[in-house]
C-alpha cells in the first residue's frame, strides 16, 4: 500500500468531499467518548452515516444496550490496537470497515476509516485482517503527518480520488 497523491491533491479531493451528516456524527460520537462508551442509538447512527442500505442497521439493532456500552467501553479504554478494533468486532453488524468508522469519529486525531474506495486509491484490498488495518493506519499517520493535515482531510480525499476516478 502506498499514498501518491501530492499535497495540493489531497487539499483538492479533500475540499471536494460532501457528506452533510459528518458534523452530526463527529458531535454524537464526542459525547460518547467523553461518557466512556456508545449507546445502542450512537452505533445506529454510525451504521447509517456507513452504510445507506438496511442490512447492516438492521443487525445493529440487534445488539442489547448493556453490549454497545460494554464493547465500546473495553475499546475507548483499550490501549492496545488490537483490543481497541477486536472488541467492536464483537458487535452484530459491526466488521472491519464500520469498526473503523467508530474509531474515526471517537478518536479522530489517530485514526482513518478503513473503506473500499481508501483502499483502491492506497492499492489495498479486501479481506481486512488486523495486519492490513494496522498497515494502513501507518500509512495514514504517516502521510498526514508528513503533510501537516488531519487524518479527516486525508480520509476525505483517498475517498474522493476513487470516487472521481474513470
Amino acid at each position: 500500500m502506498q499514498i501518491t497523491l501530492t499535497l495540493d491533491q489531497i487539499r483538492t479531493y479533500a475540499a471536494s468531499y460532501t457528506y452533510a451528516e459528518d458534523d452530526e456524527l463527529v458531535t454524537r460520537m464526542a459525547v460518547a467518548v467523553e461518557r466512556g462508551h456508545m449507546t445502542r442509538r450512537d452505533l445506529e447512527a454510525v451504521a447509517e452515516w456507513k452504510w445507506r442500505g438496511g442490512r447492516t442497521r438492521q443487525l445493529c439493532t440487534q445488539n442489547t444496550e448493556v453490549e454497545v456500552e460494554e464493547i465500546t467501553a473495553v475499546s475507548f479504554a483499550a490501549v492496545s490496537e488490537r483490543l481497541r478494533i477486536g472488541a467492536l468486532l464483537a458487535l452484530r453488524g459491526v466488521q472491519w470497515p464500520m469498526a473503523s468508522v467508530i474509531l474515526h469519529f471517537a478518536f479522530p486525531k489517530h485514526y482513518p476509516i478503513l473503506d473500499v474506495r481508501a483502499m483502491n486509491t492506497v492499492g489495498g484490498s479486501a479481506p481486512y485482517n488486523f495486519d492490513k488495518w494496522v498497515e494502513y493506519v501507518d500509512l495514514c499517520r504517516e502521510t498526514a503527518s508528513k503533510y501537516g493535515v488531519d487524518l479527516r482531510t486525508l480520509d476525505k480525499a483517498l475517498w474522493s480520488y476513487d470516487k472521481a476516478a474513470p
